[in-house]
């Protein structure tokens, strides 16, 4: 580790040479910005993991030995104005059971602000790299060692406008965006507008309460797609009421929120609604409010909505809301405790997303089987020819293939994290659901994921991590004659992190994973075993 004042350091890998976010990042450096502290972190890894089944396989499991070197580089910067922040490394693969395997892999995650107006005016930008699944549907949880992912990369600038004191607190930002994957789907480029604003403590007559958003997103990445599909969604909401010397306050709600594009599942008439209300203080802290809304264009019924607001103390919160959108009942959740040594977070949201990597249709094949079996696990798996196809027939069967999502979905999203930290040894668990459903076909698919894991620190340079994981994904849930696809993966891990030295470190981890399908070729089960030796500088 070196930390440098007033200084520069060079790039240590041409890989970092062709991230877009560090042109943005120039432009915000300027004399008074470099009078701060940098610190530059690079460092170098050698992973080597042994797989008794890396081609996933039921029976005719194959073993290999993937060997990882790993580039390593960690910048941070801060000062006055500008506050900077990258990692990103350089992974080069090597697999033992097949050369042309050999690849290497990018990761980054890269971010700046730089103030512009008495902390007030910031300017944004980030950019990331990941290796995401190749198509959920045959390995949610593929990684470097299945060579099974694609690359995706992120990059966002705008600004934001944060002000707050006891008359008012108000945020609004400006934020353009660009997603680029390398096959091509899940692409996106469009800008995205928020204003949040309401009244503060000191106010005595009126209060107020305004929540707007706006976004506008197109096909295609960073160079985008001429003639592509194109998505807008506005949605506003505003209270204004009369301060009372009571604990009960009137106010007046209105609602707006309009989905609209060239997708399928559009919702291009807008659902316009406004009502009295009552907010009814029940401590200084507790605030529940409850509106009756009319539809003003009559095309939708009249509803109740309530929220509620809570704040007992700086270590427990509440929000929770109930209101009625385009597309039905609609239901908001945030809560958090936290104690000296129990942390329990829970919140539920619903939002309208565009061009994920989530959207599938069935396409029919043909799998390679043996001769003399009729059972669909002894075929090879899906895609593979064999070098000799005289003792083999062709099969036709079919399967799940990602395309393009060119629809609105609704997405559904419960999560639950709760952690207890006692001296010597911390436990989490981890719960999430996400029901994802096409606003233009009604399909319905799934994910639910679990997570427990216990970290045991030996001693002050050694530590145990264990966890065991469960995931579900139901593609076409509630489809008539059953779900198209349901996986099960449960996974135990166990690790020990060690440091050899005070720039030495290692690790140990076993794996082992059960997956389980109503697709036979993707049942299986995979042992693994890793070792890691890693050097900072």
């Amino acid at each position: 580790m070196a930390i440098m004042d007033m200084a520069m350091a060079e790039k240590p890998n041409n890989f970092l040479s062709k991230v877009p976010c560090l042109a943005i990042v120039g432009l915000f450096i300027s004399a008074n910005s470099l009078a701060g502290e940098w610190r530059f972190e690079p460092s170098l890894g050698l992973t080597e993991t042994y797989t008794n089944n890396i081609e996933l396989s039921q029976l005719d499991k194959k073993s290999s030995l993937v060997s990882q070197f790993i580039i390593g580089a960690g910048i941070n910067f801060s000062s006055r104005k500008l506050q900077f922040s990258f990692a990103g490394t350089e992974t080069l693969a090597a697999y033992s059971h097949d050369s042309g395997l050999n690849d290497d892999y990018q990761t980054l995650v890269a971010n700046a602000s730089y103030s512009l107006w008495q902390d007030n005016l910031t300017a944004i930008a980030s950019s990331s790299i990941t290796n995401v699944s190749k198509n959920d549907s045959g390995n949610s949880l593929a990684d470097l060692i299945t060579a099974d992912t694609v690359q995706q990369r992120d990059l966002s600038a705008g600004l934001q406008y944060d002000s707050a004191n006891s008359d008012y607190s108000l945020f609004s930002s400006f934020i353009s965006n660009a997603v680029d994957t390398e096959d091509g789907i899940g692409e996106s480029h469009g800008y995205t507008v928020l204003i949040n604003s309401k009244s503060g403590n000191a106010a005595r007559t009126i209060f107020w309460q305004i929540d707007g958003s706006f976004a506008n997103r197109a096909s295609g990445g960073f160079s985008g797609i001429d003639g592509g599909f194109t998505s807008e969604n506005y949605q506003f909401e505003a209270k204004l009421g009369v301060i009372t010397p009571y604990k009960i306050n009137p106010f007046f709600r209105l609602y707006h929120e309009r989905v609209t594009g060239t997708l399928a599942g559009s919702n291009p008439e807008a659902i316009p609604s406004w009502g009295p209300g009552l907010r009814y203080q029940v401590a200084k802290h507790f605030i529940i409010d409850l509106s009756y809304n009319n539809v003003i264009n009559d095309s939708h019924d009249h509803y109740i909505s309530t929220s509620i607001d809570w704040q007992p103390s700086a270590r427990t919160s509440l929000s929770a809301s109930y209101s009625n959108r385009f597309f039905g009942d609609s239901y908001e959740l945030d809560f958090s405790h936290r104690t000296r040594r129990l942390i329990n977070s829970l919140s539920y949201h619903e939002t309208i997303e565009v061009f994920d990597r989530n959207n599938y249709q069935e396409v029919n094949g043909d799998v390679w089987c043996p001769n003399n079996s009729f059972n669909v696990s002894d075929c090879l798996p899906f895609g593979q020819v064999p070098d000799d196809t005289s003792d083999f027939q062709s099969v036709p069967v079919s399967s799940l293939e990602l395309v393009e999502d060119n629809e609105f979905s609704l997405n559904k999203r419960l999560a639950w994290q709760s952690q207890l930290a006692l001296a010597r040894t911390t436990f989490t668990l981890d719960l999430s659901n996400r029901e994802r459903e096409s606003l233009s076909s009604g399909i319905i698919d799934e994910y639910l994921e679990a997570r427990f894991s216990v970290t045991r620190r030996m001693t002050s340079k050694s530590e145990v991590i264990v966890y065991i994981d469960y995931s579900n994904n139901i593609f076409d849930k509630y489809r008539p004659d059953g779900p198209r696809q349901e996986d099960t993966y449960k996974t135990f891990s166990a690790s020990y992190n060690k440091s050899l030295a005070s720039s030495l470190k290692a690790f140990i981890t076993l794996q082992y994973l059960d997956r389980q399908s109503n697709v036979e070729r993707y049942t299986y089960t995979e042992a693994r075993a890793s070792i890691n030796l890693t050097k900072d500088f």
